[in-house]
């Protein structure tokens, strides 16, 4: 199965932004990033699935409130602006020890919570 390479090193700091914001906007209920239609990206950490998310965000929206939604929305299409090369693990990483295999410098990794 492997080793989850963010859960060692934390997210990139754009991509924590764009989450923390959207978790501010939804006052602190994560529901609609973790469970909906995002839940791939936010829960799974498959940043480079947001346009997939897009493309099938109606097929996966559950019961969320509209407003929740368009911050989900949202956040899906700022994912899209960071650069791609933090949107995966290094192309080297072995899938079993981050440690040993370090996100660049300029990525600032924080940790999700």
């Amino acid at each position: 199965m492997g080793t989850c390479y963010w859960c060692h090193w934390g997210w990139p700091k754009p991509i924590k932004d764009i989450y923390d914001r959207a978790a501010d906007d939804l006052g602190g209920y994560t529901d609609p990033l973790e469970f909906g239609p995002a839940h791939i990206v936010w829960s799974d950490e498959n940043w480079d699935s947001a346009q997939w998310c897009l493309d099938n965000f109606d097929k996966y929206r559950g019961d969320h409130l509209e407003n929740d939604l368009a911050i989900v929305r949202r956040s899906l299409e700022e994912l899209l602006a960071v650069p791609e090369e933090m949107k995966a693990p290094p192309d080297n990483y072995d899938g079993e020890n981050p440690a040993n295999f370090p996100p660049p410098e300029h990525w600032h990794v924080q940790p999700k919570c």
